[in-house]
């Protein structure tokens, strides 16, 4: 796709680009705005370099994709704005939720996405790498997406944040009040993008507790084969921070990591979070085509309506 008001340099076949022509301290027109949209639509990250932001600023641009999210349940944020996460590690010895993941996926209505600011970094690593689940999808064979498209999975805000909250004091019954305000939420093991219809991996190694419709040895072993499936190097990219990078990224067809190799050394970034809606699975129409004629599935014109 052109663009106008802005320019985009890819960085990989999958997924992520570099968004230049564009200073986020300003207010933006509607015509900019679209294009930023179009293009995380396209692919899927965006990466502003060199911008001096405020936190206002911040939350400004965030507003024009949507709803800002309230508070994040389990990262502090500011005092001011709580709807600005603050995400600082800095030797913590509960420093322990670096896996990969899709944002809030045991709410009901996961974030659409998040845009988030380098304000302090070490002299090296502190990464982040994303990957794309529209890919992690359209590389599976075509027997195991049909058996996906009935399934769905638990999702658990304990499985994810256990293990830091336990090392913390009074961590166990902050636990328990998480637990009861985000009860187990169930979600499609396969996502349909509400805008670009593409159909995406859906289950994650932090949050995805197991597969409802399998037995536990089945769940377990179909959910390691579908993690290494969204954990493979070539649908991935890894950015390594400068100070002022803004990055924005589409929750509903990416997973992230943050990579924790830097010891001791203080990283501080800001978030901010929008608002998103509940996951869901379109099948399209194909199915009764292909009970009434079972061989037109090894057909590659039908098999492009995937």
């Amino acid at each position: 796709m052109s663009y106008k008001q802005i320019s985009t340099t890819r960085r990989s076949p999958y997924l992520g680009a570099f968004v230049d022509g564009i200073d986020l301290s300003q207010p933006l027109t509607k015509e900019t705005v679209a294009e930023v949209r179009s293009a995380l639509l396209e692919f899927s990250v965006l990466f502003f370099r060199n911008q001096s932001v405020s936190d206002s600023e911040h939350l400004r641009f965030a507003a024009y994709f949507g709803e800002l999210d309230t508070p994040h349940p389990v990262f502090d944020c500011k005092e001011d704005d709580p709807r600005l996460t603050v995400i600082e590690s800095k030797g913590r010895a509960h420093d322990a939720e670096h896996y990969w993941h899709s944002d809030v996926t045991y709410q009901e209505a996961p974030s659409l996405g998040s845009i988030l600011i380098a304000r302090k970094i070490p002299d090296s690593g502190g990464d982040t790498v994303f990957a794309s689940m529209y890919a992690a999808y359209d590389t599976l064979s075509s027997p195991i997406k049909k058996m996906l498209e009935s399934l769905t999975a638990q999702h658990s805000i304990e499985r994810g944040w256990a293990t830091s909250l336990r090392m913390q004091p009074n961590g166990e019954k902050r636990l328990q009040k998480l637990k009861e305000a985000f009860p187990l939420m169930t979600h499609p093991v396969l996502r349909t993008h509400p805008e670009t219809g593409r159909t995406a991996l859906y289950v994650n190694e932090y949050y995805t507790s197991r597969i409802n419709e399998l037995s536990e040895p089945e769940s377990e072993g179909l959910l390691r084969i579908l993690h290494h499936q969204s954990q493979l190097p070539d649908f991935q990219i890894r950015h390594t921070w400068q100070i002022g990078d803004v990055a924005f990224w589409d929750n509903r067809c990416t997973q992230h990591y943050a990579s924790h190799d830097y010891g001791a050394a203080h990283r501080v970034m800001n978030r901010v979070t929008i608002v998103g809606d509940r996951p869901y699975f379109k099948q399209v129409f194909r199915q009764a085509a292909w009970v009434s004629t079972p061989l037109v599935w090894g057909c590659r014109g039908v098999g492009k309506m995937r």
